[in-house]
Parts: structure tokens; sequence; C-alpha cells
């Protein structure tokens, strides 16, 4: 299973900027939300942050993310 807890603490700490696809379809395509950071990590979700404001995601909804590289 992914540790998800760990790997959203790692970009939290990087400041890293990039893009989590979530486990949902929209328009026949996976549901994404872009150029997120990681304001805060709890035990099961966590708190995103991009331009339009925040988020809070539950670690079951997440599929995957890219990270592009620096």
């Amino acid at each position: 299973m992914t540790n998800w807890n760990q790997i959203l603490s790692d970009l939290k700490q990087s400041g890293q900027v990039f893009t989590i696809y979530l486990r949902y379809m929209q328009k026949d395509t996976l549901a994404k939300i872009r150029d997120v950071r990681v304001s805060e990590v709890f035990q099961d979700h966590v708190k995103l942050e991009n331009e339009s404001g925040f988020g809070i995601l539950s670690f079951d909804d997440i599929l995957y993310l890219s990270i592009p590289k620096r």
C-alpha cells in the first residue's frame, strides 16, 4: 500500500508543486488538481493549496501524483 503520509510530508518539506490525480472521472478523463502544494499532512488526509485556494483530500481519494522534474 502506498504511504501517502510519508510522500506528502516529503513534498511539503521540499515545497514542490505537483499535479494530483483522483480516483474519479471528469468528462471521460481522470479528475486532477494542478499546481498544488502541500499545506498540512494529517493521519488520513492532506490539506492542499493552489492559486484557487485550499482543499482537504482523503488519502483514499488519491490515485497518483505527477511531480515535474526540477
